[in-house]
């Protein structure tokens, strides 16, 4: 499939350019040709503080985005698929086209809000990093600054700084948004909603979003669901609601706590040694003094200063986790009915993060090529449009100039010499654009029907998904020639056929079975897959017939 789209591009480029349309049209698809077999692009978008980089660092398990960073330092990081350099693994663009090793002592010096520091992350494009993590390999992940920025109190009112200042955050929001429209998907985190109810969220996600987001590539990520214990007990619940209400604008909708996920990571270091000590502590203290400990951040700090367990070895057992983090991991490690492999389970739960990278792996990894090639369909159409609203008008106004002077030329009484060389010469300045119209019209057929063969590979994609999750509907053989002719195994038709039944007569048959079972099945699930293979083998029908022909 990628072949095809890219071999279309390349000649969407050739043929600009043989139309004499500006050269960087021509660039633009042909740029758009080099992407289809890059990694796909995920942007991680949310309104600032909304803990984007925490949650970058969960899904890796590594500490890699700086965590804690003010919204004037933010900065754009991409996460590749690679081998870092241990001593320097920063890479930073800086904004002029130089290139950076850096040490992790960098990012420290991208912290605050003094006049040197804001001026040194206002010279910085983008900062990247390699790593060898399976997710990766699928995608190239990128941490935006952060959306609707709000100026915080400083006691520093230099003129310099307000400058720099105004001008980070403009340039944060608007690459924000940028990104996340040219991404091939997009994770929305919405942050701490004021209150439980579900309109918090949709509002947020509204101003994050701005009306741009679509279920295709999306998905909503409930993040510090751990900041409030009532979003905590309510999340599932508020999860599948807000998905519902959304359904136009996100595939789903995933609770989620990144603070307990790398927390829990930390503590299962060196053989769980800091979940163990963690748990034989808490067992030490009654179990209504844990509870009266845990109500309160300073109650936990300084009641009982010589108990069992002391104040000093309290706080060295919380360490540098948030108070409501470490709350909820030491609730359920005090519980003496839950045994350290219960414990992790119910907090793996709880993190959300394992739901998280299922769905991941099933709506992004699993359709990237999809994903990335609706998104270049999209970028090269909007190419075609520029030429057709912006480009044509102009050819259109220069044609008529054209032959306005050159019939004022043959109607003068002039020198027939002098008169057939001006005419030259002022055609020569006219670059005849033969046939632009035909070729832009040509194009445009072409993508729409990469655009509709893309749309056709998504429902199958999704028919086979619910196919899987719902295999008790379906007969083994039916699950065997559903996964075939759903492409799991390829989309052309010999993959979706075996050899032997690449004919009229079987489609036909076989198209006529999955249609009495879309009409006349048990559940609307079992309908719904018996329809899309209706629709599979009436779209294979025509290819044998020689009615239509597909794109890839």
């Amino acid at each position: 499939m990628q072949h095809n789209l890219a071999r279309v591009l390349c000649q969407a480029g050739a043929r600009l350019r043989e139309a004499g349309l500006p050269s960087e049209l021509a660039a633009q698809m042909e740029q758009l040709a080099e992407q289809v077999h890059q990694p796909c692009v995920v942007a991680v978008v949310g309104r600032v503080k909304a803990g984007k980089s925490t949650f970058i660092n969960a899904l890796l398990g590594q500490d890699l985005a700086k965590v804690g960073t003010t919204e004037t330092t933010a900065t754009i990081n991409y996460f590749h698929y690679g081998q870092a350099n241990p001593n320097r693994p920063v890479r930073c663009y800086w904004r002029g086209a130089q290139v950076t090793e850096e040490e992790r002592a960098f990012l420290d010096s991208l912290q605050g809000n003094d006049v040197e520091t804001l001026r040194r992350a206002e010279g910085i494009d983008h900062l990247e990093y390699h790593l060898l993590n399976r997710y990766l390999e699928h995608m190239t992940l990128v941490d935006t600054p952060g959306t609707g920025a709000v100026v915080e109190e400083h006691q520093n009112t230099l003129a310099e700084f307000m400058r720099l200042y105004g001008q980070l955050r403009e340039r944060h929001d608007q690459e924000t948004q940028q990104l996340a429209s040219e991404a091939d998907a997009v994770l929305y985190l919405i942050g701490e909603t004021a209150r439980t109810a579900d309109r918090d969220f949709l509002e947020e996600f509204r101003q994050v979003t701005q009306g741009r987001s679509r279920s295709f590539n999306a998905v909503g990520v409930m993040a510090k669901i751990d900041l409030n214990p009532e979003v905590m007990d309510r999340r599932d619940e508020l999860a599948v609601k807000i998905a519902s209400q959304l359904q136009d604008s996100l595939n789903t909708v995933i609770p989620v706590s990144a603070g307990i996920r790398r927390a829990l990571d930390r503590l299962l270091e060196n053989e769980q040694q800091g979940l163990v000590q963690l748990r034989e502590a808490l067992h030490c203290i009654p179990p209504d003094r844990v509870k009266k400990l845990l109500a309160d951040e300073r109650f936990y700090l300084q009641l009982d200063p010589d108990g069992p367990v002391t104040a000093a070895e309290r706080q060295t057992l919380k360490g540098e986790m948030p108070w409501m983090v470490f709350k909820t991991i030491a609730e359920v490690a005090a519980d003496p009915n839950l045994d350290i492999d219960a414990i992790i389970e119910y907090l793996d739960r709880v993190a959300g993060f394992d739901r998280l990278k299922a769905v991941l792996e099933r709506h992004f990894f699993k359709r990237s090529h999809l994903l990335r090639g609706y998104r270049i369909v999209n970028d090269a159409r909007r190419v075609l449009s520029t030429i057709r609203f912006k480009h044509l008008p102009e050819f259109r106004k220069d044609k008529a100039r054209l032959e306005h002077f050159l019939t004022f030329i043959r109607q003068a009484d002039g020198d027939p010499a002098t008169a057939r060389e001006l005419e030259a010469f002022i055609q020569a300045r006219f670059v005849e654009r033969a046939g632009v119209e035909e070729v832009v019209q040509e194009l445009e057929r072409a993508f729409a029907r990469i655009f509709h063969d893309l749309e056709e590979y998504n429902s199958d994609f999704e028919a086979l998904q619910q196919m899987e999750d719902h295999a008790d509907l379906f007969s083994s053989s039916q699950q065997d020639e559903l996964r075939a002719l759903l492409g799991l195994y390829g989309m052309e038709v010999e993959k979706r056929l075996t050899a032997d039944r690449v004919s009229v007569a079987y489609v036909e048959e076989r198209q006529q079975t999955w249609g009495q079972l879309s009409q006349r099945g048990r559940s609307p699930v079992l309908r719904d897959v018996a329809q899309r293979a209706v629709d599979r083998y009436g779209l294979i029908l025509n290819e044998l017939l020689g009615n239509t022909t597909s794109s890839y």
